[in-house]
């Protein structure tokens, strides 16, 4: 509101006096009420916009899952997300690289209670289900004590274990701590071995959580709770174990701080060191224990014996145990010895250096990045994100453009191949259209890719300053494979500096208004989530981005949370609620169907029906009915004697009477809702057409359809659309007639 200035004075001309003034007229609210109203009418407004838009983003969703696109895309990136992993890293065979000294190492998986999942070349996630359980599976403990060398400190560790019930190990990755510690569990607690959930606080642990004679495993310590500990809960903790006969070990990276001056006597720094011949001895001798046709004398042949003694000490365990499966292959025949020792004439850190320093230039150098990040691609992809890096390279060193032209024709491919110590092999790649021929390069020795972002981030930070920006590019370029390899990079290299690169690339690949660009950071921190001393690190970002990130952060969590093995079922579920609104809700959906492979199916399909109950925010609902149209599109079981692989939830309901009460709970509620009635009905015409394709599954899809019908109260509408789908004159009309017909006859049964 404007006020006008008043005027200077002047003289007043002669007037009539004038009457009073009236009084005032009494203040009329009606003007009020009218503004106070459409007030309240522009907010009604505002929220009926808001719900238009919610319900617009839930169809759209809907819609997104019923495509069959959507779930092989999202297949297709989960497998080029595990290739990445495999090509640079090599988990495969253990871990990363940096790893130093020998310690004992296991072959095999030694995660617990991961439900293993594979992916068809329909793209779909083809899950082989396991309950999930705390315990260690008997065959990893029984497989760690044929292959166990016991390091010089052993028994040391023994007797404290004995001696005071908990131990911490506190020593760097790479010295066989994990492998030492179920040993340990092993050989003292006869009645098996649990592992402890790494969010539970440990000075909270009561001995009616544990179970009588049994060691535990705590495989990561939280910072925050090291600090925490002190000497009372140390003695709290040891008493606890004393009275239920168990013993509890505690692994704690060499970077967390622990109360030493308090909690010293529980805590382990070293248990010594053994030499790599008696490790790799022990596990070559055991592997060919019982074989008939394995050369059993392998290890004593001269050529053999001159390869172990040229072993250093710094081997990293993980390499020592690839060594042993090659030799394994060379004394059943499958593999030349010559191989073998080529390959570990050139093991030293110090002959890759002298190798990676001496490349002949900078176009070369780049090339053999290139190769780093996507070992094993096809050639034309490795040599075009090499020009791309070559053209960054050298406008840094050439300013000049006319100082950096390109001889294009200077160097064949057959010597980039060569200089980069590489190979080039014929295969074929799974493609929306079917498999094409393709030809891949990749290092011959599969150690180099991880070793060349090592050698980057040691000695040429200039140069990978260029390379991280370079990264940051390409994961912006729309194809799977190139966003996936980017991802698991920039994660690899922010094992080094997690702040610097997580602030430069993650959280601005994360908070994209693109999916595919947000799938990048996903691959990104599946990287530093499977590291001991980062894994907290993710976790905590996670929880701030579920509870109060933008829209993209929190649908970038929710992909992460679903995938991320290190952290429990328990809190991604925990976080994935917190994550669910409209905007997000297929992000969270998509991050539940990676959580219903790995974890236990009947935990998340509770969780669901506890989302999905009345009272519980509209959001949280839409969300939770989403996600199961999601996990039943996307993943597939594969029936023995069947080639069609069934919906999971047709399979599981057939399986396991108490996941059939959640399944039957959860679709009674989508075909109450009114916003989901279409999406679970054109679920079950899939379901009837995949019937079409497998006889066997008719009838069980029939008993399932009816119980579904009685516990919602719709079994006519569900057998009308049956009906409906049967006199169709084209479609899956003949499998919706033999579904109908087990249908009706279970139902003249009755």
């Amino acid at each position: 509101m404007t006020t006008e200035s008043p005027t200077p004075e002047q003289e007043p001309e002669p007037v009539e006096k004038a009457e009073p003034a009236p009084p005032p007229p009494p203040r009329d609210n009606t003007d009020r009420s009218k503004r106070s109203e459409e007030a309240q009418s522009d907010k009604d407004s505002e929220k009926d916009d808001e719900e238009k838009d919610n319900e617009d983003d839930i169809h759209a969703a809907q819609e997104k899952a019923a495509d069959p696109e959507s779930a092989q895309a999202r297949g297709r990136f989960s497998d080029e997300v595990d290739a990445a992993v495999r090509s640079l890293l090599g988990w495969n065979t253990g871990g990363l690289a940096g790893s130093l000294g020998t310690a004992n190492f296991f072959l095999g998986a030694t995660s617990v209670g991961q439900v293993g999942d594979r992916h068809g070349a329909s793209g779909y996630r083809d899950v082989d289900l396991r309950l999930r359980s705390g315990m260690v599976p008997p065959d990893v403990l029984d497989r760690i004590e044929q292959s166990y060398v016991e390091p010089e400190g052993y028994a040391e560790l023994r007797y404290r274990l004995e001696h005071r019930q908990l131990l911490f190990i506190q020593t760097k990755k790479g010295t066989g701590r994990t492998t030492t510690a179920l040993r340990l569990l092993a050989e003292t607690c006869r009645a098996g071995v649990r592992k402890l959930d790494p969010d539970r606080p440990l000075k909270e642990l009561t001995a009616e959580q544990l179970e009588p004679s049994h060691g535990y495993l705590l495989e990561s310590l939280d910072p925050g709770q090291a600090a925490d500990f002190q000497a009372f809960h140390a003695e709290q903790l040891e008493q606890t174990m004393r009275e239920q006969g168990c013993m509890l070990v505690v692994i704690v990276d060499e970077s967390v701080r622990l109360r030493e001056s308090e909690i010293g006597d529980f805590v382990v720094t070293d248990f010594g060191r053994i030499q790599p011949k008696p490790l790799l001895e022990r596990y070559v001798a055991w592997e060919l224990a019982g074989s008939t046709t394995a050369d059993q004398t392998l290890l004593t042949r001269p050529e053999v014996l001159e390869i172990v003694e040229q072993l250093g000490d710094e081997l990293p365990p993980r390499e020592l145990a690839k060594l042993g499966q090659l030799l394994i292959d060379v004394a059943n025949d499958r593999l030349d010895l010559a191989y073998v020792r080529d390959r570990y004439s050139q093991a030293s850190s110090a002959d890759f250096s002298r190798w990676f320093d001496a490349l002949p230039d900078t176009d070369q150098r780049a090339f053999v990045i290139a190769l780093a990040v996507f070992n094993d691609e096809s050639v034309q992809m490795v040599s075009t994100a090499a020009r791309m890096l070559a053209n960054r390279f050298k406008r840094l060193e050439a300013p000049r453009r006319e100082d950096r032209a390109r001889r294009v024709f200077a160097t064949q491919l057959s010597k980039r191949v060569e200089w980069a110590r590489a190979e080039l092999v014929d295969s074929t790649q799974e493609t929306i259209y079917g498999q094409v021929q393709i030809r891949k390069i990749r290092f011959r020795d599969e150690r180099f890719p991880a070793r060349v972002l090592d050698r980057l981030q040691a000695q040429y930070t200039d140069a990978l300053d260029v390379v991280l920006d370079w990264l940051y590019d390409l994961g912006g370029i729309e194809a799977p494979q190139v966003r996936a390899r980017v991802g698991v990079a920039v994660g690899a290299l922010s094992q080094y500096d997690f702040s610097y690169v997580y602030n430069r690339m993650i959280v601005r690949w994360a908070g994209s208004g693109d999916p595919d660009e947000r799938r990048a950071a996903v691959a990104a921190l599946h990287v530093p989530g499977q590291l001991p001393e980062l894994v907290h690190v993710v976790s905590k970002l996670l929880d701030r981005w579920s509870r109060r990130g933008t829209p993209a952060l929190r649908a970038t969590a929710a992909e992460a949370l679903g995938s991320m093995t290190s952290i429990s079922t328990r809190t991604a579920l925990r976080l994935m609620r917190k994550a669910a609104v409209p905007v997000t809700a297929y992000a969270v959906g998509e991050g539940m169907s990676e959580l219903f492979l790995r974890a236990d199916p009947g935990q998340v399909l509770d969780a669901l029906i506890r989302w999905s109950r009345d009272g519980q925010p509209p959001d949280r609902r839409d969300t939770a009915l989403l996600a199961v149209l999601i996990i039943s599109r996307y993943v597939r079981v594969s029936v023995e004697g069947s080639s069609e692989h069934w919906p999971v939830l047709v399979w599981l309901a057939g399986q396991d009477d108490d996941r059939r009460t959640q399944i039957l709970t959860l679709f009674s509620r989508m075909l109450q809702t009114a916003d989901f009635l279409r999406g679970a009905y054109q679920e079950f015409k899939d379901w009837v057409r995949i019937s079409g394709k497998d006889r066997a599954m008719a009838e069980p899809l029939a008993d399932l359809l009816r119980d579904i019908g009685r516990c919602s109260g719709d079994l006519a509408g569900i057998r009308y659309d049956l009906e409906q789908w049967a006199g169709a004159r084209q479609g899956a009309s003949h499998a919706a007639r033999t579904v109908l017909r087990h249908f009706d006859e279970k139902e003249e049964t009755r």
